[in-house]
Order: structure tokens, then sequence, then C-alpha cells
């Protein structure tokens, strides 16, 4: 028998028994089970005021006792149940250790920022009452924010809750000579929501 022959009879063999270890493969048994639909959706915390992006408070040329109060809505409408603390980020100028501030929470039957017509402080102490230079350096980010919730028993702010707030700002009666031509500088009173 030749080489020739005997390379072709090897050749046929190989492909005769790949074809039947081919069919085994094909031949298993087999069984799948599927958990169709997964998805995640993340919920949202939304927190917004009716301000249009106007200060609370404007005192120009203030004398000591001039006195400044707004009223705004602060309205949640995420839908994961958070807390809500208000805090200044910001750095304040000389004056602020003249300056008095006050954050009261309540309600208002028609709130239109910045009146505070027919608005009803809560029972108890303001949020805050006391010199806008502690405010600032005691309550500088949401960590150290003063919490409030909605209404009297309310432990979270959930859709569809808001608080109207009274926030006054006075130039100390006992303001001394050295606070005159000196200013707070531009700063922001924050309200930040987080989810519990």
């Amino acid at each position: 028998m030749s080489n020739r022959t005997k390379v072709l009879r090897t050749a046929v063999v190989l492909g005769v028994v790949a074809c039947v270890a081919g069919a085994g493969v094909f031949s298993a048994f087999s069984s799948q089970t599927d958990n169709p639909g997964n998805s995640v959706t993340s919920g949202t915390v939304v927190l917004s005021d009716n301000d249009a992006g106007s200060a609370l408070y404007t005192l120009n040329n203030a004398k000591p006792g001039d006195s400044q109060a707004s009223c705004i809505k602060v309205t949640y409408s995420g839908s994961l149940d958070s807390s809500v603390r208000i805090y200044t980020p910001s750095t304040v100028g000389a004056l602020a250790p003249s300056v008095n501030l006050k954050i009261e929470p309540g309600t208002q039957a028609s709130p239109s920022f910045p009146s505070c017509t027919g608005f009803t402080p809560d029972a108890g102490a303001a949020l805050y009452e006391g010199t806008l230079a502690s405010f600032a350096s005691e309550r500088g980010s949401y960590a150290n924010g003063i919490g409030d919730n909605p209404g009297t028993v309310a432990t979270k702010w959930a859709t569809g809750d808001s608080v109207v707030y009274r926030v006054t700002a006075t130039l100390a009666v006992n303001a001394p000579d050295s606070a005159q031509g000196q200013s707070t500088g531009s700063h922001i009173i924050r309200w930040e929501a987080q989810n519990q």
C-alpha cells in the first residue's frame, strides 16, 4: 500500500471520527429559564422655591434698627423622602456681627414672594435667631445646617410638602460706630434636600 493511500485512509477515518464527535455534542440534553424585564430607575430629590432668583433681603444705606422681612415658600417634589436643612455656604463681611437674622417656619394662605401678608409662624421658637456672623460660622454646610420638617409631626419631606419661611434681617440697634460703611457682602441662604 502506498503512502498516498495510507494518508487518504487516515484522513477519511479522522473525518468520520470528527463527524461522530460533533453529532454527540449536538445531541446533549439542555434546559433554560429566563427572568425577563429587569431594569433600574433612580429616584429624584427636587427642592424649589418661589423667589424667582431674588434676594430675601437687601438693606442699602441702613441705619441701626432698619429691618427687612421676606417670606419664601419652599416646596419638595422629589420621589424620594428627604431631609431638608438650611445654611449658608458663603463667607460674610465685616458687618455680619451687627446684623441679626431670624428664620421662622410657618404657613401662609397665598404665598407670593416676598410678601409676608397672612404669614402665621409655627408654635415655638424660631429655627434661628442670632447674628449673621454666627449663622455663617455655625451653619456653613448641610452637615451642620438647621433641619426643619413640614408640619408639627413630620420626620421627612415627601412629594408635595411645602413650608413658608419668614426671614428677617435687621441692622442691630446697638451697632457700633465702627460698623458705618461696612457690608455683609452678597451671601446665600440655602435650603438643601438629601434623601433619607
